[in-house]
C-alpha cells in the first residue's frame, strides 16, 4: 500500500485510522474502503464529507502522541479523586482498550528507570493508583510537569487545560479566579520573603502548584504517615518561606474558603525555597555562614588551579550564596531544576565549565555531601563567567547601549561580560529586565538595545541575541559596532554554510558536525584574538 510506504506506518495502522475516519463520518456517507488493485478512491460525496470533517478539526481535536497520552494518563491517575478504570482512560485519551493497556505497560516500564521509586498498581476496589512515599510522588509529578511545560506543545497544552479542570475534585484549584489570584499574590510573597524569585521559576510554580496540591490530596494517608511527612518538613518550618506560605494560605481561605493543611503549606514553602532568586536581602544571614565559607573555599581553589581572574568578588559571593541556598533545598527535597543553557555552556565555554566541574567535585560536593549534575555546574559556570575580569577594548565612537535579559541575574552578568568584548569600553550603561526597562524607557538616551527576548518592543534599534552568544550574534554585534546598522547576512551564515557542505556531504548529521567545527575554527582564529593575551580560550 503506497500510503503505508509514504507515511512510514504499517498497513495495520493505516486500516486502523481508516476505521476511525469512517466512524467520524456522517451515517449517510458510505464507508471509505480499500479496493483490490485500485486502493482507496473517494467519491465526490466522500471528499466533501472529509473536507467538512477537516474544517471542523481544531486544537481540541489534536491527536496526542504516545508520550503525550502517557503524560495525560499519569497526571489523571495522580490527581483525580475518583476511581480510575480502563474505560475512563479510554474516554480520556480517545483510544482503544488495547492502546490504553499498552500505554499503562509503558508507564510501568518507565517508572522502573526513574529514581523516584513510584509504582503503578491496580485493584478492583481502588482502580489504578500510584504507590510510593508521598514526597516521592510530589517529586515525580514535579519532574513530569517540568518536562510538559518546559517543552510545550500548544495542541497538547490545550487538551491539558481543557480536560484537567474536569477531573473529579480538581475544578476548584483550576478555576480562573483562583489562578488570577495566585498570580496577584506574587508581589506580596516577594515582600514577605525579602527576595525576588526568578521570573521563569515563579511562572512555573503558579502552573504546577494546583497539580502538586491535588497529587497530595489524591493519597489516603494514615495519621502516622502524615506525622512522618511533617517531621521531614521540620527544616522548612524555621525559614521565612514557611511564614510567607502561611500568609498565602490565610489569604486563600479568606477569599475562596480553600483550606490548606500543614503539609500543603510546607509544600508551598518547599517550592519557594527551591526556586532560584534574582534578589535576596538575606544572603549575609548567619544561618548561611557555613555555606558562604564553603563557597569562599571553592572560589579560592578555582582561582588557584586556573588562569582565570575575577572582578567584584563580593558581588560574585552574594550571587553564589543566593544560588546555593536554593540548590541545597532542591537537593534535600529532590526538586528538579533544569538549565536550558547547559548544552550551550558546555560547548561555548568548555574550559570554564570543566574547571568549575572539577573544582566543585572535591570542594562543594564533598562538603555538602551532594552530587551536582551538569545543569547545576552550568549555573555556577554562568555566575563565575559573569564575574571574570575582561580586557578593555577600544572603540572610536561612544554609544549608549543597554542590555535587556529576563533569564536571571547570573545570565545577565554573563551576557554583560560577553558583550563587553565586542563593544566599546563603557558603552554598556546597564542591564535591565523587560519590566525594569519599560519603567525607565522614557528617560533613557539609547543608541542600541541588546535583548535576549523576541517580545521586547521599543522605538530604539534592537538586536536580539541568545543568552549565550552564538557566532551569528557576534557577527550582528560587530556589524552594528562597525557600521552602525544591523545586517541580516550574519543570520544567513550557518544556513548558507550547511547548503554548501551538503553538496559534498550526504548525511545531514555530518553536515551539522562539520559546520560546527568550521564555526568553532573561525571563532578561535578571529573572535578569540582578544583573549589570547589572557590565556583564555572561551568565547567572552
Amino acid at each position: 500500500m503506497s500510503i503505508s510506504r509514504a507515511m512510514g506506518q504499517s498497513r495495520r495502522k493505516v486500516y486502523y485510522h481508516l476505521e476511525k475516519i469512517n466512524d467520524s463520518l456522517p451515517g449517510e456517507i458510505e464507508p471509505i474502503v480499500s479496493l483490490p488493485r485500485v486502493g482507496i478512491l473517494l467519491s465526490a460525496t466522500q471528499k466533501k464529507a472529509c473536507q467538512v470533517l477537516l474544517d471542523s478539526v481544531d486544537s481540541y481535536s489534536y491527536v496526542m502522541s504516545m508520550e503525550e497520552r502517557i503524560q495525560l494518563m499519569t497526571i489523571y491517575i495522580a490527581i483525580t479523586s475518583e476511581r480510575v478504570t480502563i474505560e475512563k482512560l479510554m474516554d480520556l485519551t480517545d483510544v482503544s482498550r488495547n492502546t490504553v493497556l499498552n500505554d499503562l505497560s509503558e508507564i510501568r516500564a518507565q517508572l522502573t528507570t526513574e529514581q523516584f521509586k513510584v509504582y503503578l498498581y491496580a485493584t478492583k476496589s481502588a482502580g489504578y493508583f500510584f504507590k510510593c512515599h508521598p514526597l516521592n510522588k510530589i517529586q515525580y509529578i514535579h519532574s513530569l510537569l517540568y518536562d510538559v511545560f518546559s517543552n510545550p506543545n500548544e495542541g497538547f497544552l490545550t487538551i491539558l487545560n481543557k480536560k484537567v479542570p474536569c477531573f473529579a475534585g480538581c475544578a476548584p484549584l483550576f478555576s480562573p479566579t483562583l489562578v488570577t489570584f495566585l498570580a496577584e499574590q506574587v508581589n506580596q510573597l516577594e515582600i514577605d520573603l525579602g527576595k525576588k524569585i526568578n521570573h521563569y521559576e515563579i511562572e512555573f510554580m503558579l502552573k504546577v502548584l494546583p497539580y502538586l496540591l491535588l497529587s497530595y490530596r489524591n493519597m489516603a494517608l494514615k495519621p502516622t504517615e502524615q506525622t512522618e511527612i511533617q517531621r521531614e518538613f521540620t527544616l522548612i518550618h524555621k525559614r521565612i518561606e514557611y511564614k510567607a506560605a502561611q500568609n498565602l494560605a490565610v489569604s486563600l481561605f479568606e477569599r475562596f474558603e480553600l483550606a490548606l493543611d500543614e503539609i500543603e503549606i510546607s509544600l508551598i514553602a518547599m517550592l519557594l525555597l527551591s526556586y532560584r532568586k534574582d534578589k535576596d536581602i538575606h544572603t549575609n544571614s548567619q544561618d548561611f555562614a557555613e555555606t558562604k565559607e564553603s563557597l569562599e573555599r571553592f572560589v579560592d581553589e578555582f582561582l588557584r588551579c586556573s588562569a582565570f581572574e575575577i572582578d567584584h568578588r563580593e558581588t560574585l559571593m552574594r550571587n553564589l550564596v543566593m544560588h546555593a541556598k536554593a540548590l541545597l533545598f532542591r537537593k534535600t527535597y529532590g526538586i528538579l531544576s533544569k538549565n536550558p543553557l547547559t548544552s550551550q555552556i558546555k560547548q561555548k565555554y568548555k574550559d570554564l565549565f570543566v574547571t568549575v566541574k572539577v573544582v566543585a567535585s572535591y570542594t562543594l560536593e564533598a562538603e555538602w555531601m551532594i552530587q551536582m549534575n551538569d545543569d547545576d555546574i552550568s549555573y555556577f559556570t554562568i555566575h563565575i563567567g559573569g564575574a571574570l575580569r575582561q580586557k578593555v577594548i577600544d572603540g572610536k565612537n561612544f554609544q549608549n547601549i543597554y542590555l535587556v535579559c529576563d533569564e536571571g541575574v547570573g545570565v545577565q552578568k554573563l551576557l554583560y561580560k560577553q558583550c563587553q568584548v565586542h563593544l566599546p569600553a563603557d558603552s554598556i550603561k546597564a542591564v535591565f529586565t523587560t519590566e525594569q526597562f519599560h519603567s525607565v524607557e522614557d528617560i533613557l538616551e539609547v543608541d542600541l538595545l541588546i535583548s535576549t527576548s523576541d517580545n521586547l518592543r521599543a522605538s530604539f534599534p534592537i538586536l536580539q541575541v541568545n543568552p549565550v552568544l552564538t557566532y551569528e550574534d557576534v557577527m550582528k554585534l560587530r556589524y552594528f559596532f562597525n557600521y552602525h546598522t544591523t545586517k541580516d547576512s550574519a543570520k544567513q551564515f550557518r544556513p548558507q554554510l550547511q547548503r554548501l557542505l551538503s553538496r559534498y556531504i550526504s548525511k545531514e548529521e555530518d553536515v551539522r558536525e562539520v559546520a560546527d567545527k568550521i564555526q568553532e575554527l573561525i571563532q578561535n582564529d578571529f573572535f578569540l584574538a582578544t583573549g589570547e593575551n589572557k590565556g583564555l580560550k572561551d568565547l567572552y
